[in-house]
């Protein structure tokens, strides 16, 4: 490339980017990551608990960087590649600087919280609470949204006496906080007579208060279904069954997908309660681990996999919603 192949090429790129402001450009954010980070190899303070100028000349250093970030995620033009790299470098480099000058002895923090040489035989503590876990949250999600869509369907009817005893069900239980519930379940149903295993015990408690909130996710998505259609599937001769089952149904699933989904993913986080009344899920082996290898290491590790259990399946409800979302608008 000559020098009028460069000079054009440069009288192009200034023409495309002439309508941005001078601070969106790439050559001056360039040239503003150079001066930065030229500031942070000449005058950034050394490994440690800094002094009060130290700390605040670090706190200067990363809101310029902030400032540079919140540029360029800002510009509609720039590319979805560089934002998230942008948006992850600036969480990185947040904790970077957390540990490089919060002072903490990271030493004792791992000996205390990542003692990984003494973990013989907890993996398998971890598998059995695993599968513990997602058999109860299985259960529970299965008979959650069989009575929740029952009901859900039995508030639609406008039924003065069913609406009152489904309506005490859905107020009550979703104002029970969930640990009171499964430890009533667990401990004072006996004095009635009833006996229920722990396993089922939380399975219950989890039930009647996912019912709760599903009952109203199911009325909402049955309700927002336009009247006409109904009347329209009536002056096709079909009966209530059957415009309930094809013509209501399949558009209410649509669109109760989004929050149905939500409230499964907390199902699963919630199936940690049941440690209270010694299910022998995930949590409860974890702590289990903790007693016998006297470091909180197991459970700090529990939260890693409830980490990698979960984050998938937040990922899957995302994805799904956008599915939803594009056939919407086609």
């Amino acid at each position: 490339m000559d020098m009028a192949d460069l000079q054009t090429s440069i009288h192009q790129w200034r023409k495309r980017w002439a309508y941005q402001p001078w601070f969106r450009r790439y050559e001056w954010l360039a040239l503003g990551l150079a001066v930065w980070i030229a500031v942070a190899l000449l005058f950034l303070p050394p490994f440690g608990r800094p002094t009060p100028f130290g700390a605040a000349s670090v706190i200067a250093w990363y809101l310029a960087g902030f400032v540079m970030a919140g540029v360029v995620l800002s510009d509609r033009e720039k590319p979805i590649l560089l934002k998230r790299t942008i948006s992850v470098s600036v969480i990185f480099l947040f904790f970077g600087l957390f540990y490089r000058y919060s002072g903490t002895r990271w030493d004792r923090v791992q000996s205390q919280f990542f003692d990984f040489s003494r973990m013989d035989g907890v993996w398998e503590m971890y598998a059995q609470g695993l599968l513990v876990t997602l058999q109860v949250a299985i259960v529970a999600a299965v008979l959650s949204i069989i009575f929740g869509l029952t009901f859900g369907i039995l508030r639609t009817l406008g039924n003065p006496v069913l609406n009152l005893f489904l309506g005490l069900h859905v107020d009550f239980f979703r104002a029970l906080p969930l640990i009171v519930s499964m430890v009533l379940i667990f401990y004072a149903l006996p004095f009635v007579g009833i006996r229920l295993p722990a396993f089922w015990a939380a399975v219950l408690a989890l039930v009647l208060m996912n019912s709760a909130y599903q009952t109203e996710i199911f009325r909402a998505g049955i309700e927002s279904i336009p009247r006409g259609q109904i009347d329209a599937a009536r002056a096709l001769g079909l009966g209530p069954t059957a415009t309930m089952r094809h013509v209501i149904l399949p558009q209410a699933f649509k669109i109760v997908i989004p929050p149905l989904t939500n409230n499964l993913v907390s199902l699963v986080k919630d199936t940690a309660v049941a440690y209270v009344i010694t299910v022998p899920e995930l949590l409860t082996n974890a702590q289990q681990a903790v007693t016998w290898k006297r470091t909180p290491t197991p459970l700090v590790l529990s939260m890693f996999v409830y980490l990698a259990t979960l984050i998938p399946l937040i990922h899957l409800t995302r994805r799904l919603e956008r599915r939803l979302n594009t056939g919407k608008t086609r």
